[in-house]
């Protein structure tokens, strides 16, 4: 018997134990057991299908010795005659469902993140402006400018025949008058005055007005102190035109012993001093006189006592 066959008899045997069983009424312990025996029963029936199968298989792939007909049929037919008869009753039926397995493929995902896109944000606030109070306080410029001033009283170059003289002008209202440091009187409009000493001969007399900011400016004028006992002047010119090159004339005359006395004029001067005798004398010479045009030379001495001549130059071609 081959393992088969024998396979088969205990799967019948089991069967026949199955049917005889459920024949009779048994309690719920006995029905729960009947229904285990019948799955086992079940799946020994696959296992036998199985196994079948695989017998099959190989019947095919090994070549099997020949058995005489004859034999075989006795075989089978005592075979036959050893199966007890069997009495069959209907089993409950019982359905297998064999659900074919299911293998799940594994899941594949594939996610593309697109390339992150960052947008540049531009966030203008606007505050309002804050809310300010202002004082305004009004503060004049400081005061840079001088103060006009204007000596009104003597007149330049003036000659007094007496030592002191009174010196007026006119200067801004609240200023301040100085002469030497001395302080000239002020009225209330700007006007003032002061009295100067002069010396012998020519005087510069220089006055300073000052503001209340410390501005300051000043005036000048040239006056002349003749004593009486100062000789008078007198002058002269010699020629009064020349034909020379360069052009000159001489001047002479008197004055104060020690005094000197000054030529003046428009193309040449000179300077020259009277001597004990009171007695003075100068060559000037005319180097820029134009031919033919008459012009005009003073001679002055220091107390501002002058006289005015008239030269004319021929010297060179017209």
């Amino acid at each position: 018997m081959n393992p088969l066959d024998a396979r088969a008899r205990s799967a019948s045997a089991a069967i026949q134990e199955s049917l005889g069983a459920a024949a009779t009424p048994a309690p719920f312990a006995t029905v729960v057991r009947r229904a285990l025996i019948t799955k086992v029963m079940n799946v020994a029936l696959v296992g036998l299908g199985i196994a079948a199968v695989i017998g099959a298989g190989a019947a095919f792939r090994t070549p099997q010795p020949q058995v005489p007909v004859a034999d075989t049929i006795a075989a089978t037919s005592t075979t036959t005659s050893e199966v007890p008869e069997l009495t069959t009753t209907e089993a409950p039926a019982t359905t297998v469902v064999a659900l074919p397995a299911t293998t799940e493929a594994p899941a594949t995902t594939t996610t593309t993140e697109s390339p992150s896109t960052t947008t540049p944000t531009t966030t203008t606030t606007t505050e309002p402006p804050p809310t300010t109070t202002t004082t305004t306080t009004t503060t004049k410029p400081p005061d840079t400018e001088p103060p006009d001033i204007v000596i009104t009283s003597p007149e330049n170059r003036q000659r007094f025949e007496k030592k002191e003289i009174l010196v007026r002008g006119i200067t801004e209202p609240g200023a301040t008058v100085t002469y030497r440091e001395r302080v000239a009187n002020m009225a209330d409009d700007g006007k003032w005055q002061i009295r100067v000493l002069l010396d012998s001969g020519r005087n510069r007399i220089t006055v300073t007005a000052t503001d209340a900011a410390g501005n300051s400016a000043q005036d000048t004028v040239i006056v002349f102190y003749i004593p009486p006992d100062v000789a008078a002047f007198a002058a002269h010119a010699k020629f009064g035109s020349c034909e020379l090159d360069p052009p000159f004339d001489v001047y002479y005359g008197e004055g104060e012993p020690g005094s000197r006395v000054f030529i003046t004029s428009k193309y040449g001067n000179g300077q020259t001093t009277v001597n004990g005798e009171g007695l003075w004398e100068i060559q000037v010479f005319f180097h820029e006189a134009p031919y033919g045009e008459p012009f005009l030379v003073a001679a002055t001495d220091e107390f501002g006592r002058s006289k005015t001549f008239e030269f004319v130059s021929y010297a060179g071609d017209a």
